[in-house]
């Protein structure tokens, strides 16, 4: 097995890989900390840079194959890194006024982001395979988000925000406290309306709650203009006559009122459920049926019950004229055996 860190993948590594593939056609690959951020490109660079093939992938743990016709001899050579290379250098993570924000509205954004608690928290040498996506659930919410990084290295917390500027994409706006704060940005798009929400400086001098509020009447404007397929308004009104789906008059109702008329509903839907249709029989039919009836009350008369029986034993074959009673007759006299008398023998 060969392990992949905080590092990533390294020369001495690949050369690991070809020392395993030596003895077993496939080999384990377990990565944990930065790198389970993007998966997808560690698989690409591990397939490219050595050529196998992953053919299984759970969690952080990748499954390399070598190929069928593998040949140690003439497989790539890889130069053994005996020193650490020079340390590239690397733009700046966090601007005093990033990305369309000036200093004060940025200032006021960190400021913000302090009293907003955070989304999760990563744990030191972990596996974060749903980090992109949590982020990007949690920015239909808000427009800032925090994720706690209490107890990891600061190089590594770092590297996991910017994997996240590019893959979310976000905003870095501070490190501090070991929490990485990152922002929307201006040309945010939700995942399920697909329309850019400008935000102006008038909003980032609002108040959470402010935002928040016109963040929800944005979502009902947009869910009310929507229309749904003809198909789907034929089935929910289908439902609606059958008493299986109801059409709430009020939308602003409290928990215990909603409580009460989903209550209500549910009565009155199995009541549509189990009722049949009324069979109305006229009066000649009435006492046909009684009539009937009374012929047939004499079936669970007990007295009669057993003359039924003491007629079918009456009714049976006559003693002695059974099969077997032949045998016994034969067989019945002695150890010699004798024939009948009109029996005619040959």
């Amino acid at each position: 097995m060969v392990s992949v860190g905080r590092d990533g993948l390294t020369h001495n590594m690949l050369e690991l890989i070809h020392s395993h593939w030596r003895r077993d056609p496939v080999c384990k690959v377990k990565c944990l900390g930065v790198p389970t951020v993007d998966m997808r490109n560690v698989s690409r660079v591990l397939q490219e840079k050595t050529g196998g093939k992953i053919i299984l992938r759970t969690g952080g743990v990748l499954y390399l194959f070598r190929g069928r016709h593998y040949d140690p001899h003439n497989r790539p050579k890889y130069p053994v890194m005996l020193w650490k290379p020079a340390t590239p250098v690397y733009p700046k993570l966090i601007q005093d006024a990033p990305e369309g924000l000036t200093k004060e509205e940025a200032d006021e954004l960190r400021m913000k982001g302090k009293k907003l608690p955070p989304i999760c928290k990563l744990a030191k040498n972990g596996v974060y395979l749903n980090l992109v996506k949590d982020v990007r659930h949690a920015f239909e919410e808000s427009k800032l988000v925090k994720i706690d990084c209490r107890g990891m290295h600061a190089s590594d917390y770092k590297k996991i925000g910017a994997k996240l500027k590019e893959l979310v994409p976000c905003v870095l706006l501070s490190f501090d406290d070991e929490q990485i704060l990152i922002w929307r940005g201006h040309g945010w798009r939700s995942m399920y309306h697909g329309e850019p929400i400008s935000s102006s400086s008038r909003d980032i001098e609002n108040d959470t709650s402010c935002s928040e509020n016109t963040e929800a009447d944005f979502y009902k404007s947009e869910i009310r203009t929507s229309i749904s397929s003809p198909r789907m308004t034929a089935l929910w009104k289908r439902a609606i006559e059958q008493s299986k789906a109801m059409l709430l008059e009020d939308i602003d109702l409290g928990p215990d009122d909603l409580l009460k008329v989903v209550e209500e509903f549910e009565t009155v839907s199995q009541v549509a459920d189990h009722s049949y249709p009324a069979v109305i029989v006229s009066n000649e039919e009435n006492q046909t049926n009684e009539e009937d009836y009374s012929e047939d009350e004499d079936y669970f008369d007990d007295e009669e019950s057993d003359d039924e029986y003491s007629d079918y034993s009456e009714k049976s074959a006559p003693p002695g004229s059974l099969p077997v009673d032949f045998l016994v007759d034969q067989f019945g006299d002695g150890d010699q055996w004798r024939p009948r008398p009109n029996q005619n023998w040959k």
